[in-house]
């Protein structure tokens, strides 16, 4: 009679082997352990986590790994140090321990637009902090851009200041001294605008039936309801106001377009390979071929 007895077993970076001794001499059976989501020919079973890890000596957690995590500082990925960021947020802030754009006005020069002064609250490259900082006349907004105006006294006798546009109109009393563009008077605010109701955007181009009061443009919808009677697109994309047909896969109900690119805000086949599933199709255009 054979007798088989153990005689090790050595874990090393996730192989387990047992050495197995038997009359007729020693037999290494290798075990599989690792944890890549496949079953080797060995038969070991290999368990998914989820989670993409490098297992060696380091684990990148800034630069190829996109954490999901950002503040309101402008900010991209964790850092430790300048090394660790790139384009477009290529300081490391220390404090917060994130990649921003910038840090101070000197990583501003070469920022286009005039964008050349550092807001330290967003640790952005704006245009301006401080109406100091602009000049011929102009004032710095709360959108941190140089303006004609912040407010009616920085306009001509006749004039007051849009703030929507931060810009100087002149003045109404009627509708009848306004403009087609801008062909309602909005007495309360003095100046022309587009509309003050809905009522007003009846004749507006592309569909833009719905007055948004917050800045008296004629808009396509403030809501879905809006988009109830536009033919396939009955999602309201409120950054803009347009209707579109889709802001999440929840909104395409078409089975074969099951989808929602969110950078076109269209239902599609697939928007990866993998969602094709059948082998030798390809993701192409969000169809799969």
């Amino acid at each position: 009679m054979n007798y088989a007895r153990l005689t090790s077993i050595v874990v090393t970076g996730g192989l387990v082997a047992v050495l197995v001794t038997n009359c007729g001499g020693d037999s290494g059976v290798a075990i599989d352990g690792g944890t890549d989501g496949t079953t080797g020919n060995d038969g070991a079973t290999q368990q998914d986590t989820g989670t993409t890890t490098d297992t060696g000596t380091t684990t990148d957690t800034g630069t190829t790994a996109d954490t999901g995590t950002t503040t309101d500082s402008g900010g991209g990925p964790a850092c430790t140090s300048d090394a660790t960021c790139a384009q477009p947020t290529p300081y490391c802030d220390t404090q917060i321990n994130q990649c921003v754009q910038c840090l101070g006005d000197p990583n501003c020069a070469n920022m286009p637009n005039g964008n050349n002064t550092c807001d330290l609250s967003s640790h952005k490259c704006v245009e301006c902090t401080s109406s100091a900082q602009c000049g011929g006349g102009t004032y710095c907004s709360p959108n941190d851009r140089c303006v004609q105006c912040l407010a009616d006294g920085n306009c001509l006798t006749n004039q007051v200041c849009n703030t929507s546009t931060y810009q100087c109109v002149n003045k109404c009393t009627s509708s009848q001294q306004c403009a087609f563009n801008t062909p309602v008077c909005d007495t309360q605010l003095g100046y022309c605008v587009q509309c003050v109701s809905s009522t007003d955007c009846a004749n507006a181009q592309n569909g833009r039936h719905v007055c948004n009061t917050t800045n008296n443009t004629c808009v396509q919808c403030l809501g879905n309801t809006d988009c109830a009677n536009t033919q396939n697109m009955h999602v309201c994309d409120l950054s803009n106001d347009t209707c579109v047909q889709c802001m999440a896969n929840t909104d395409c109900t078409n089975p074969n377009r099951p989808l929602c690119n969110s950078n076109f805000h269209y239902c599609v086949e697939c928007l990866t390979t993998a969602d094709c599933g059948d082998a030798g199709l390809t993701c192409q255009q969000g169809f799969c071929q």
